[in-house]
C-alpha cells in the first residue's frame, strides 16, 4: 500500500507529454494519504543523508554522503534503478523517466529511458564538472567552460551555439537550454514558443540560472529574480 501511494507521488508535476494535465486536486489527496511513517522515513533520510537531489517528471533522486544514489517513485523505464557499482558520484540529474549523476573523476553515468538518446553517454566526455537533464535531453559543463549536450534535439535544444565559452552554469528545461556565462550573461536556445530562450534584453550580473518546463529563471547578484516564458500560471 505505501509503495503503491509512494509511485503516484509526483516529485515535478506538470502537463503530461501525451497531452493530458497533472491533476493538483489527485496529488494533494495522496499526499494527505501518505502515511506519517513512511513521509517521516523519506524526509528524515533526505535531512541526514542526503548532500544534494534532484526531481524528474515523476521521479525523485538523491546523493548521499558516501557517494552512492537513491532513487525513488515512478520506475517505469528503469529510471531509479542504479547501475550497479555506481559509487563516488559527485551529483545527480533527473529528467523525464531518465537520470543523470557526475561521478568524481569528472564522468557521467546514465540510464532509464533512452528513445532520444538521451542516456546515451558521448564517447570519451570527461572533465565534467556539472550535468542538467531536460525532458529529452542532457547538458554536461565541462572544467574548461565549454557546454556538450545529448538527446532529443526536436528544437536544437542540444545545438550548443558557437563559440559558447566561458560558462560557469547550465540547465536543461522542456525542450530549450540555458547557460550563464562568467560575464553574468545569459546565453539560451532550443524551442521558443513561449518566449522562454529570449533572454530579456539588459539582463546582466546573473548569477544562477534555472530552467523549467517552459519558462526560465535567472538570479541577479543584487539578490533580485528575473523570469520569463510561459506565465499561465504566473510562474
Amino acid at each position: 500500500m505505501e509503495t503503491n501511494i509512494l509511485s503516484q507521488v509526483a516529485c515535478k508535476g506538470g502537463p503530461s507529454q501525451e497531452g493530458g494535465d497533472s491533476s493538483e486536486a489527485l496529488i494533494n489527496e495522496i499526499m494527505m494519504r501518505l502515511p506519517a511513517a513512511v513521509a517521516k522515513e523519506i524526509f528524515g533520510f533526505v535531512i541526514s543523508e542526503a548532500m544534494a537531489v534532484d526531481t524528474g517528471w515523476s521521479h525523485c533522486l538523491a546523493l548521499k554522503k558516501d557517494g552512492s544514489v537513491v532513487g525513488w517513485g515512478a520506475n517505469n523505464s528503469g529510471q531509479i534503478t542504479i547501475p550497479g557499482g555506481l559509487s563516488q558520484v559527485r551529483t545527480v540529474a533527473a529528467g523525464d523517466q531518465f537520470s543523470l549523476a557526475l561521478r568524481k573523476d569528472g564522468t557521467v553515468a546514465a540510464w532509464g529511458r533512452n528513445n532520444w538518446d538521451q542516456t546515451k553517454v558521448p564517447d570519451g566526455l570527461a572533465g565534467v564538472k556539472a550535468i542538467s537533464a531536460g525532458y529529452h535531453h542532457s547538458i554536461a559543463l565541462l572544467e574548461n567552460g565549454r557546454v556538450v549536450a545529448w538527446g532529443n534535439n526536436e528544437y536544437g535544444q542540444t545545438d550548443v551555439p558557437e563559440g559558447l565559452e566561458e560558462v560557469i552554469a547550465v540547465s536543461a528545461g522542456g525542450w530549450f537550454s540555458l547557460a550563464l556565462k562568467a560575464n553574468g550573461e545569459v546565453v539560451a536556445w532550443g524551442y521558443n514558443g513561449w518566449g522562454q530562450a529570449t533572454v530579456p534584453h539588459g539582463l546582466t550580473n546573473v548569477t544562477m540560472v534555472a530552467a523549467g518546463g517552459s519558462h526560465s529563471l535567472a538570479l541577479k547578484s543584487d539578490g533580485t529574480v528575473v523570469g520569463w516564458g510561459l506565465n499561465f500560471y504566473c510562474q
